[in-house]
């Protein structure tokens, strides 16, 4: 018998007890993903808001680590790779995670922004090189 441990809010998958595996995504945030990112590329960019963001978080989250400073042209060579072979290219994906508040930009320099939404580029984030 094993003990499983509550569902998480909108998720439908139950986690064991005693794991350290965190849920999974939802059905419709796999279904979204499923639909517009294949072998880890983007086949395009979704038209609708919602869906556009579920693929650019999910690009975000896969392709950048938080506190970490990136320059353009690393930014650019992270995001070709998603572009590869697709409907989209690497300064359209750059913008739209900007523009969504998924990556801060600073004077060239590009970092992740956490959960909370906060300032990337805050005070006690380290300053690009000190990575």
């Amino acid at each position: 018998m094993t003990s499983e441990a509550p569902k998480a809010p909108g998720n439908t998958q139950t986690i064991p007890t005693g794991t350290q595996a965190l849920p999974g995504p939802d059905p419709q945030t796999e279904a979204v993903l499923r639909a517009f990112v294949r072998e880890g590329r983007l086949t395009r960019l979704p038209a609708k808001r919602g869906k556009r963001i579920v693929v650019l978080e999910h690009v975000a989250a896969q392709s950048f680590r938080p506190g970490a400073s990136y320059t353009e042209p690393e930014v650019n060579e992270i995001l070709r790779h998603w572009c590869e072979g697709g409907g989209t290219d690497h300064a359209a994906l750059r913008r739209d995670l900007v523009e969504e508040h998924l990556l801060g930009r600073k004077d060239g320099v590009y970092r992740l922004r956490d959960a909370s939404g906060a300032d990337p580029f805050r005070q006690d984030v380290p300053a690009p090189g000190a990575n």
